[in-house]
């Protein structure tokens, strides 16, 4: 556990060289084809005397803010150099990848002190491969594909460390500037587990352009089975992550093998012989008989098609008034002709006679008030305010036509 703060000086850097409290661990590389170690990657680590071990999350961005990244990088290629002389002496011919910053593809003067490094330890730039972060050429630009060009001229085996989210230039992501394409994180975790998902976002698009360059493809941060079986047919070529191996020190690797991680599918259990039926087989002859009679009916049975077009619904318009809410929107909801039927205006029988008796009564009224009006005097007309607008408001606990037909289509 870490404090919620802790402060870090360049003193502390100071410190951390001249001491030692900086180290590297190593996590393997699996070949997904065959099962073979194809190497390892480097990762510092510092194990500070007030904070403990702190992983690389935690002062790597502090190292690029105090403008000393590019001593950290030489550090860190300084001890793998050490660690692949260790074991190319004791027989292991594994390359070591270790990651660059961004500000390291400005820096013009690195990849001669990395030749320099691998020189002075007798071993060939090939074996040292740089991880260049894909950003890098978002921040750098030209600088940064001159630097690149500089470690491959030198003889350096490069890889481009991303998952696809920043654009690199297209003809750069070709043999002739990288090797492989590392992609990591929880980006490939999510990818991994999608269903027939290769070639679709970021991590698709970048293992299918780099499936058709040549390049390599390797998968970081693989914690689960599940993850590592679906990887070959995403187009991963090798990965690596805590299910294969933590990171370990570098002694330890020696020797280290790849454990069977990958079980093969079992076989589907078949059923006795007798309970098989195979399909030239013929079946018994009162079994023919009764399907055959089957067929028939079912073939001469006349097809019946139905409509709500065809139906009609006799819903009283003042009713549904009254238990619409009661109805759940969502046996409406499927078919809009039954909402198109509750808006049709239905009169019954009943209502038809009701509707004349108020019309014989609204025109008896009309008829008495004109002549009232024919028989009084004539009045001197007085000007009155206009009456004001009542608004009829739905009684409490029912539902109008409009917002029953909101309500029935869920808005």
């Amino acid at each position: 556990m870490y404090s919620s703060s802790f402060r870090l000086t360049n003193r502390d850097i100071d410190i951390a060289f001249d001491a030692g409290h900086l180290f590297l661990v190593c996590q393997p590389k699996l070949y997904l084809a065959t099962g073979e170690a194809l190497g390892a990657e480097a990762y510092i680590r510092w194990n500070h005397p007030d904070y403990g071990l702190l992983p690389p999350g935690l002062f790597l961005s502090f190292f690029e803010r105090r403008e000393r990244s590019g001593e950290l990088t030489r550090f860190v290629a300084r001890a793998a150099a050490r660690s692949l002389a260790t074991w190319q002496t004791a027989g292991q011919q594994w390359p070591l990848s270790i990651n660059l910053s961004a500000p390291d593809l400005a820096d013009m003067g690195l990849p001669g002190a990395l030749d320099e490094i691998m020189a002075e330890h007798g071993l060939d730039p090939a074996s040292l491969i740089l991880e260049v972060p894909e950003g890098a050429f978002a921040r750098h630009g030209e600088s940064a594909q001159r630097t690149l060009a500089d470690f491959r001229r030198l003889g350096f085996r490069t890889a481009l460390d991303g998952g696809g989210a920043v654009i690199v230039p297209d003809d750069l992501l070709t043999r002739e500037h990288f090797d492989e394409v590392k992609i990591g994180g929880a980006a490939i975790i999510q990818f991994a587990r999608r269903l027939k998902s290769t070639g679709l976002g970021f991590v698709g698009k970048r293992v299918a352009l780099a499936a058709a360059r040549g390049l390599d493809a390797t998968a970081v941060g693989v914690e689960d089975a599940t993850t590592l079986a679906a990887l070959p047919a995403l187009g991963f070529t090798a990965a690596q992550g805590a299910h294969i191996c933590r990171p370990s020190a570098p002694a330890e690797l020696f020797g280290w093998s790849a454990p069977h991680l990958v079980p093969e599918p079992e076989p589907e259990p078949v059923s006795p012989a007798e309970d098989v039926m195979e399909l030239h087989d013929p079946l018994p002859e009162t079994d023919q008989a009764e399907c055959a009679v089957e067929t028939v009916l079912e073939l001469t049975d006349p097809i019946v098609e139905y409509s709500w077009e065809d139906a009609d619904a006799m819903i009283p318009q003042e009713e549904v008034r009254g238990v619409a809410w009661r109805i759940d929107r969502v046996c409406l909801f499927p078919d809009r002709h039954l909402v198109a039927l509750i808006r049709r205006k239905r009169v019954l029988p009943h209502m038809k006679k009701a509707e004349a008796k108020k019309t014989a009564g609204k025109k008896a009224v009309a008829k008495a008030v004109i002549a009232a009006k024919e028989a009084a005097p004539e009045k001197k007309s007085i000007r009155r305010p206009p009456p004001r607008s009542i608004t009829k408001r739905t009684p409490a606990g029912l539902v109008t036509r409009p917002s029953f037909v909101q309500f029935a289509l869920g808005f």
